[in-house]
């Protein structure tokens, strides 16, 4: 998809240094990705066995977890086009499902969330729909905040399961960017409206963006929805990773897969990997196994969920107006 060399731009010159490191940065964790994995197959877990648990998968089990995933990002949209109806933003449903299955394919590959982000906003303002950027600011925030709620309540899980002493430390990590998070979001909004304030009537681009993300201070009822809503969208990567479980044949509570996948998935937020594909099976594998899942059931739930992934953001690979706006956003 992306074309030239890491040395060189597209007219032949050589690419400027932050590109040259952008390149860099993506092979290192494309190779810390393949590394983590490799690692997980053959030395941490038995592959015949993933192999085998993987060739067990129930086509009946694989449909609903597509159709759970494909629901994960309607709603993820859903909640983005909410933040901007309550600002008179009209950004139509399937144009924001679009962008939200495109960005998400294209994060897989570009270096960091925010450029999926950044793609987001500019693949809108090809059907029209500007000013965005400050709802997604909003809805980043929030949804860090419902995420870690969500891992909190692993942590809980946990601690509850292993006599409480094992995952303290985690917990309070959890606990205060949680706390860090929702304490930061009003005073944001308040630098906001104060700044917006300050450079009244100069018409530039920061005065624009201090205002519109200001303007969600008005709407605290709509932030709450969004938040609940956020946790909720949370729960579905949990019930996605159980089904998968239940196809392959394996016996696995629910509640392990809520007391270890959220804790997963907040690590796996870290910028180390290539989509954060194998920090996220390592975690799990890890924190499974410390609730008596073998490493190789483990592993096959995660890579069949991550299959479920691929084959949901698929279609966004076609979706040419959308990722055409992919450069732009680089």
């Amino acid at each position: 998809m992306l074309s030239g060399t890491a040395g060189s731009s597209r007219n032949g010159r050589p690419a400027p240094p932050e590109r040259r490191r952008g390149v860099a940065g993506q092979l290192l964790r494309l190779g810390i990705t393949v590394a983590l994995l490799v690692l997980l197959a053959f030395v941490v877990a038995e592959p015949r066995e993933v192999a085998g648990a993987v060739a067990r998968m129930s086509l009946p089990a694989l449909a609903i977890a597509l159709v759970l995933a494909a629901g994960d990002r309607v709603l993820m949209a859903y909640k983005w086009q909410r933040l901007l109806r309550a600002r008179g933003v009209p950004l139509p449903l399937g144009v924001a499902v679009r962008a939200y299955f495109a960005s998400t394919f294209a994060g897989l590959f570009l270096p960091v969330t925010l450029g999926a982000d950044a793609l987001r906003v500019v693949a809108v303002r090809r059907f029209g729909v500007y000013d965005v950027t400050a709802s997604v600011i909003v809805e980043r925030t929030l949804g860090l905040v419902a995420m870690f709620s969500v891992a909190l309540a692993g942590c809980g899980l946990l601690m509850f399961a292993l006599a409480g002493a094992a995952f303290r430390s985690v917990a309070v990590v959890l606990v205060a960017v949680a706390l860090v998070g929702a304490a930061a979001f009003p005073v944001s909004l308040r630098v906001a409206r104060w700044l917006a304030a300050r450079r009244a009537g100069d018409a530039s681009k920061l005065e624009r963006m201090a205002s519109a993300y200001a303007a969600y201070g008005r709407h605290p009822r709509e932030l709450a929805v969004f938040y609940v809503l956020s946790v909720l969208e949370a729960l579905v990567p949990i019930v996605t990773t159980w089904v998968v479980a239940r196809g392959l044949g394996l016996e696995l509570p629910l509640w392990i897969v809520a007391a270890t996948l959220p804790i997963a998935l907040s690590i796996a937020r870290l910028p180390v990997s290539l989509g954060g594909f194998g920090v996220q099976e390592a975690s799990f594998v890890y924190l499974a196994g410390l609730l008596g899942v073998g490493a190789s059931d483990a592993l096959a739930t995660m890579l069949v969920s991550d299959a479920v992934l691929l084959l949901t953001l698929l279609p966004a690979a076609y979706d040419v107006t959308v990722l055409g706006s992919w450069r732009e956003a680089q």
